[in-house]
């Protein structure tokens, strides 16, 4: 810092340094730094490392699927119902987002919640409920579809639901794809 005609003449990076010159502030030591936060006093487990995060299926499924990642959060607990074979959970949790979904969306295309039909009819197979396998069944004809996983999931609920022609006419059509 220079003076001129009395007034201080400051440059660069040392304009932000005090006045002082014994103690800059800039370039103190470490340990004569006062410490502001002591960082080892955070506690922090990131929602992924949490088991479940996303289930929250005491909530309510429309105002859930109303939030910012609520179809995947349904989705993931879905998956995981169905993997942990808590069919019947994961029946009544996709009977509710359907509901929910299409009330919501009245216009909206079924197939954005292919996979909730898909896994809440294959769980109603597993327990055995033929009115819910009926139920998934309606809405997954309306998802449409040109894979061949269509017609060889309809094929098998087909069967379950003893509608055996249909099912045979499935497997053909899976089986010349």
């Amino acid at each position: 810092m220079t003076e001129l005609n009395g007034v201080d003449d400051i440059h660069g990076f040392f304009q932000f340094a005090s006045d002082s010159d014994s103690d800059d502030g800039l370039f103190v030591a470490a340990r004569d730094r006062k410490k502001v936060f002591d960082v080892t006093q955070i506690i922090y487990t990131p929602q992924i490392d949490q088991d479940a995060w996303f289930d929250r299926s005491n909530a309510s499924v429309t105002e859930w699927a109303a939030e910012h990642n609520g179809l995947d959060e349904i989705t993931y607990t879905v998956q995981r119902l169905y993997f942990k074979r808590e069919y019947t959970r994961a029946v009544d949790l996709c009977k509710q987002m359907v509901k929910a979904y299409v009330a919501r969306y009245e216009n909206a295309r079924v197939a954005s919640i292919r996979e909730i039909i898909d896994i809440g009819a294959r769980s109603a197979i597993h327990v055995e409920d033929l009115e819910s396998t009926r139920y998934f069944y309606e809405w997954y004809e309306q998802c449409g579809g040109m894979n061949p996983g269509y017609n060889s999931f309809r094929a098998h609920v087909l069967a379950k639901l003893s509608r055996w022609e249909e099912a045979l006419e499935q497997h053909i059509m899976y089986l010349e794809q």
